[in-house]
């Protein structure tokens, strides 16, 4: 992916993305885009934060990089676009900056929401969904909520993510929690009790991130203290992660 933060992203695959009933549509479909298995452009999966949309957006370029590794795809957070279209204008390099997201044959932007009420912003990026939809680019999107709920989103972007297909990832219930946590384990070689990975599951409702991060601390205090991972070590983790 030809941006500075992908080699961070690189480890977000299809085959270490947990399925679960919560989430089964929006990876599906994103395998589909990856895969070039559907025509409808763009793509936008929504959902708060954590949930893994962000994974899913960097599976499917990592998916399209792996089979044809001379494609020109970009990752972008809208944050970024908005830092450097700004720049542009001050620099007057506007088209060094449209050549760049002009010129792909993937992009993805996440965080879709951070340009609602920003009108050069929105402008510009309008006119380069519309150069890219042109020529029959892939767009992926993310955001923390729905088109429709999107405050001061203007109506002809809103309008234009919904020539495409829109994907919901809603939060994840308990016995999904507990899924999640088996499967990651799993991938990882970790011997973890069903005990210890309900007491995650139950005490750590707010996102994927966080379930993930208490995981890696159960882990990691395992390994430095030599110790078999039991409820005991949990609860040490969550102390120490003030849940």
């Amino acid at each position: 992916m030809k941006n500075e933060r992908n080699n961070k992203l690189s480890k977000y695959t299809f085959e270490n993305f947990v399925v679960v009933k919560n989430n089964e549509f929006a990876y599906k479909v994103a395998k589909s885009v990856a895969e070039n298995k559907t025509s409808y452009n763009p793509l936008l999966i929504y959902g708060g934060n954590g949930v893994g949309k962000t994974h899913l957006c960097c599976a499917i370029l990592n998916k399209i990089l792996e089979n044809n590794k001379n494609l020109n795809v970009l990752y972008i957070n809208s944050e970024q676009f908005t830092v450097e279209l700004i720049d542009a204008i001050k620099e007057n390099t506007m088209k060094q900056f449209r050549e760049k997201y002009r010129n792909v044959d993937v992009l993805a932007v996440d965080n879709i929401q951070f340009i609602a009420g920003k009108e050069r912003i929105q402008e510009e990026f309008f006119n380069t969904f519309n150069s890219l939809y042109s020529k029959d680019k892939k767009i992926i999107l993310s955001s923390d909520r729905a088109p429709k709920d999107i405050n001061l989103l203007e109506n002809r972007i809103e309008s234009r993510i919904k020539w495409g297909i829109v994907a919901k990832i809603s939060d994840y219930n308990y016995e999904e929690r507990l899924e999640i946590l088996k499967n990651k384990a799993k991938m990882n070689n970790i011997e973890i009790n069903e005990e210890a990975l309900s007491m995650i599951a139950k005490k750590v409702t707010s996102n994927i991130m966080d379930l993930e991060g208490v995981l890696h601390t159960v882990i990691e205090y395992s390994k430095l203290f030599n110790k078999t991972i039991d409820t005991e070590i949990v609860k040490k983790a969550l102390e120490d992660r003030g849940i």
